[in-house]
């Protein structure tokens, strides 16, 4: 598991809770663990492992909200998370942007005023 040691002590046990929760299917697509399935990038075929991903993306959590995920849902989720906090960055620099704009021609107006 890639960096450990952000996630609790616990860590292995709020995974499996997770998974036995909800019945050890992906509770996206609902594909069980273990099933075989074929990478649609590779051709390849391999074994799904779930895995308890993080909703709000934060291991150091000590009661993290969790979901059972198979490699490719997670990887979407992943995928939208990082979009979101796109966003949600360009929109932040649009407003401080406007903010020194808005700071600028004030002071241009205080200047001629």
């Amino acid at each position: 598991m890639k960096d450990r040691w952000l996630y609790p002590a616990a860590w292995e046990e709020l995974a499996w809770q997770c998974k036995e929760c909800a019945g050890w299917c992906c509770e996206h697509c609902g594909v069980a663990q273990g099933t075989q399935a074929v990478s649609e990038r590779t051709g390849v075929v391999y074994i799904i492992h779930l895995v308890a991903a993080h909703l709000d993306h934060d291991p150091w959590n000590e009661h993290p909200r969790l979901a059972a995920l198979c490699p490719t849902c997670h990887a979407r989720y992943d995928c939208s998370y990082r979009e979101r906090e796109r966003e949600r960055r360009v929109e932040l620099e649009q407003i401080r942007h406007q903010v020194w704009v808005n700071q600028y021609v004030l002071q241009e107006l205080d200047e001629i005023g």
